[in-house]
């Protein structure tokens, strides 16, 4: 998806879900991208040296609940994969694979 159609799902969701005018976006708008760009950067900080199956489980949810609450669905249910992939041990490759799709994709929105 490209970052325009992000950006106009979001916009959507939170006039929609939270009743928030343009104006009201427009100023929150960066700070829900900052937060989002800061559960990333935890989820990959776990990834690269900490306990994945607690830590990792935690970000990945936490990180499913932001999309959400921005309306990124799609991006959520790959959160959601991360945050089940923490349960098994053997699923580290699949898990680093999904961190990588889910950053990218977050990438184009911020």
């Amino acid at each position: 998806m490209r970052p325009s159609e992000y950006r106009q799902i979001i916009r959507d969701h939170l006039k929609s879900a939270y009743l928030l005018s343009d104006e009201k976006i427009d100023a929150l708008l960066p700070g829900f991208l900052e937060t989002l760009r800061s559960h990333l950067e935890d989820l990959e900080h776990v990834l690269n040296g900490g306990d994945v199956k607690t830590m990792n489980r935690r970000a990945g949810h936490t990180i499913k609940g932001a999309l959400l609450n921005l309306g990124l669905k799609d991006l959520a249910a790959i959160a959601l994969a991360i945050e089940k992939s923490c349960l098994d041990r053997e699923g580290r490759a699949e898990h680093a694979i999904l961190v990588g799709k889910l950053k990218a994709e977050i990438e184009k929105i911020i």
